[in-house]
């Protein structure tokens, strides 16, 4: 989990809080992601419910 966690703020460029808070919520909603990535928009539409949850980094 470490790497990953590193590999957010490396190359996403968000502090450590950000990227523990993405990680779990990742995990929360795992078994939605399929769904969400689905729908219209994609990954993009995802992005968008992720950014209200984390202050639209």
């Amino acid at each position: 989990m470490e790497e990953f966690i590193q590999q957010m703020i490396a190359k996403v460029g968000i502090d450590r809080a950000t990227a523990e808070k993405v990680i779990a919520f990742l995990q929360e909603h795992a078994a939605d992601l399929p769904a969400l990535l689905g729908k219209a928009g994609g990954a993009e539409g995802l992005l968008d419910q992720a950014k209200g949850l984390f202050g639209n980094r």
